[in-house]
């Protein structure tokens, strides 16, 4: 796959991503597989106002986690991309051991609509990435620093 497409329903939100270097759980090894707990969803450095949007719309991708889930999913900015990692952790005395589950993937936010999937274009654009006019030199747009 070279993309993906959220779209919560029934009033949208719609992001369009694209997907890059995917690793299946099967090649990251690890425990044998994610368990079927919910996730708590971990979202460094999407702090600017549109990186705070993109962070809500991948959070709502899973239910309420339990206090006793022990899976966490990240979803890392860095310079734009978005880097996915999937855990198992594990306490050890004072210390924390992360054992990545898979999979893991980036994804590059290009398109943010208001509607559903289905209403395609006469949904009306929040955000689109306009890789050819930026003229200025590099700026973030997912995180303040």
């Amino acid at each position: 796959p070279d993309g993906l497409t959220v779209s919560h329903l029934p009033h949208g939100p719609t992001a369009h991503f694209t997907l890059s270097g995917a690793v299946l759980r099967q090649e990251v090894g690890g425990l044998g597989g994610a368990p079927l707990a919910g996730p708590h969803p971990l979202l460094p450095r999407l702090d600017s106002t549109l990186g705070k949007r993109v962070g809500t719309i991948l959070k709502h991708l899973f239910p309420v986690p339990r206090p006793d889930s022990r899976r966490v999913v990240t979803f890392a900015n860095e310079d734009d991309v978005i880097l996915v990692r999937n855990h198992m952790y594990r306490r050890r005395g004072r210390t924390v051991e992360l054992e990545e589950v898979g999979p893991r993937f980036q994804l590059r936010p290009y398109l943010i609509r208001l509607g559903t999937l289905e209403q395609g274009d006469a949904a009306d654009v929040e955000w689109r990435w306009h890789p050819y006019t930026a003229t200025a030199p590099k700026r973030r747009l997912l995180s303040t620093t």
